[in-house]
């Protein structure tokens, strides 16, 4: 029960422009789901507007919790909130539980949360690696420029769970100090300029199932 391959991506500063550069080269995502954070003050919304004029892939902020995903298409954290990745859950058909039971599906939503931020930011990349690294489908964490170790750990957790880890090249990070935390923990997958990150991800011997 692999399902959809899920690819969360997450960046601070400079991370409008690393994920634009990725867009450039992202040709298609196909059955795949796509989770964005970016580190932002709860009053800046139209992040979604900026970024679908970067790609036809369309980009959409969840507006309820928990909110069904769609492969194919990006789901974005809004501002002010933690963006989670979890699997579906339905009741189990079978007859013999006396108490209700929840069989986890392939399916993929997402889910919003108001809790404490993490290293002073909500959304949080951490938070959202963290979670992905729970799902039973194939993950791949991509971690861009970012002022602070917001997704460095989150690194290591998708990487300890088998999912993969690719980390902008620092010396095209507006600031690498996440990626450089990531390095010293974690052995990438891939490591590649925003571009480069979009045609890995495009190519299709790169999905990886668990």
């Amino acid at each position: 029960m692999p399902g959809g391959d899920v690819i969360v991506i997450g960046g601070s500063a400079g991370g409008i422009s690393a994920l634009r550069g990725i867009f450039e080269t992202l040709e298609h995502i196909r059955d795949r789901f796509v989770f964005v954070v970016l580190h932002r003050a709860p009053q800046y919304g139209g992040l979604a507007e900026v970024l679908q004029g970067f790609t036809p892939i369309p980009i959409h902020e969840p507006s309820t919790s928990p909110w069904a995903c769609t492969p194919g298409e990006v789901t974005l954290a809004p501002a002010g909130y933690h963006l989670l990745a979890g699997n579906d859950r339905t009741r189990s058909s079978d007859p013999h539980t006396p108490i209700a039971q929840y069989d986890t599906g392939a399916g993929v939503r997402a889910h919003l949360t108001l809790d404490a931020p993490v290293l002073c930011s909500r959304p949080s990349l951490d938070v959202l690696f963290a979670s992905a690294a729970q799902l039973v489908n194939s993950v791949t964490a991509v971690l861009l420029s970012c002022a602070s170790e917001d997704g460095a750990e989150g690194c290591e957790i998708v990487k300890a769970a088998g999912g993969r880890v690719v980390l902008q090249d620092p010396d095209s990070c507006e600031a690498a100090v996440a990626v450089n935390a990531a390095l010293r923990h974690v052995a990438p997958d891939y490591v590649a300029d925003p571009n480069g990150i979009g045609r890995w991800l495009s190519a299709e011997p790169h999905v990886h199932r668990r």
